[in-house]
């Protein structure tokens, strides 16, 4: 019986080995999801997009941060030098930010800063702000990305200028790279744009349309001005992922999209994700030989468990599941709390919960304003409310979390019940 036991094993230990021995030499195959994360060396990622753009670009960098934390480290004092102004790219499948991002921008445009929004859609508040649209010309091409350029390799024309004649070079992409175009209306054109080529007319690749005419054209991106700074709105990101730069010449389109005569550093703004080390399940699921290997192993572990469980039943005992004393708990501590009778703590920590719930929605903070008035109109225009009735709680709320002053109990719940009554009416 041992020696049966310890054969078993034996054979567990290498039948697990050649699994992972077969799955590790199995060519791994390509993920075709867009992520555009930096560490991504998929496809879709930005790895060596970002390897070539550094190297190419002196001051190129990537940063995780938000265009609201960007905003925070340049307060709006009017122009920055040229020598503080930056390049600011975003690269995004759908970019559809907040109201409070829309007045970042333009925070950032009217400081001098240059930024590109690389995107194949965006939100209607973003296209009403700055005055385009988004036309598709088929949607989800990209879901079948590989299996339609091995069918069909049949590529679209993009040009850079005011006509395919007058260009040195023209870039040769798939349809699937660029499934939106931008129509803009009633704004001047700074520079010359990349417009993609199409065949409607009595010459092939030839009719190419003004940014600015009435007539339907694809423009592949799109510029308008907004004080002493350069927006940019690009409707190909996938052009600009570790494939867009490596096929064919589509560096050089990148390069010239990028090109600003200004020439001031490029920051390319990464959505912050966890850089945490991952755990021991997640390293093998993410190995598809890991991965094999260990569902054998438990299929295995599965058997022997159910081999050994015929033999020798045993009763399985009846558990109470323990009582939930959450809501116990939570009392208690309340009443501790208030038993401290230190009404402006309690008051001090409501409102700091209140101003958390800010940052989370709206990325504002009443502390941020120097004016509690100023301040209080924002709040004003978030909930609906009267700016007077609003403006009279905020003062009366701010005096009474200052230093030095007392709280009665009265104060502090008819604060509270103010606070509650702002977060009730918040947009």
């Amino acid at each position: 019986m041992k020696r049966s036991r310890i054969v078993f094993f034996v054979l567990i230990a290498v039948f697990f080995v050649a699994v992972f021995l077969v799955q590790y030499n199995t060519p791994r195959p390509f993920i075709w999801k867009p992520t555009y994360l930096h560490d991504d060396r998929q496809p879709f990622g930005c790895y060596v997009f970002d390897d070539v753009l550094a190297s190419s670009f002196d001051d190129y960098r990537v940063e995780q941060k938000s265009l609201y934390k960007v905003r925070m480290e340049y307060p709006d004092t009017g122009i920055l030098p040229r020598s503080e102004r930056r390049t600011y790219l975003l690269i995004q499948d759908v970019y559809s930010p907040p109201d409070s991002e829309l007045l970042d921008i333009r925070s950032l445009l009217r400081q001098g800063h240059n930024v590109v929004i690389c995107a194949s859609d965006f939100s209607e508040e973003m296209m009403e702000t700055f005055g385009f649209s988004v036309e598709y010309n088929e949607r989800d091409l990209i879901n079948v990305f590989d299996q339609a350029v091995r069918l069909d390799p049949v590529r679209d024309t993009i040009y850079y200028g005011t006509s395919i004649d007058d260009d040195y070079h023209l870039y040769r992409v798939f349809p699937q790279l660029h499934p939106v175009y931008l129509k803009l209306q009633e704004c001047e054109l700074d520079r010359n744009m990349a417009f993609l080529a199409r065949d409607n007319h009595d010459q092939p690749l030839a009719l190419i349309m003004s940014l600015f005419s009435n007539d339907a054209e694809d423009d592949m991106n799109a510029e308008s001005r907004w004080d002493y700074g350069s927006l940019l709105i690009v409707s190909t990101p996938l052009l600009f992922t570790n494939y867009g730069i490596l096929d064919g010449d589509n560096a050089s389109y990148i390069f010239r999209l990028l090109y600003f005569p200004d020439n001031y550093p490029i920051v390319r703004l990464e959505e912050s994700h966890s850089a945490a080390s991952p755990s021991l399940l997640k390293a093998i699921f993410d190995s598809p030989a890991l991965k094999a290997a260990f569902y054998s192993l438990l299929l295995l572990v599965l058997l022997l468990m159910t081999n050994a469980a015929q033999r020798k039943q045993r009763p399985i005992p009846v558990v109470t599941p323990p009582a939930n004393e959450m809501l116990r708990f939570t009392r208690l501590i309340g009443n501790l709390f208030y038993q401290k009778r230190d009404y402006q703590d309690l008051l001090r920590k409501k409102y700091l919960y209140f101003r958390t719930e800010l940052r989370r929605r709206y990325a504002t903070d009443p502390e941020t304003e120097p004016d509690p008035k100023a301040a209080a109109e924002r709040l004003a225009a978030r909930t609906g409310l009267p700016v007077e009735e609003v403006t009279a709680d905020f003062v009366r709320l701010k005096h009474l979390l200052s230093d030095g002053t007392r709280v009665s109990e009265a104060d502090m719940r008819r604060a509270i019940d103010g606070i509650n009554h702002w977060k009730r009416k918040l947009k």
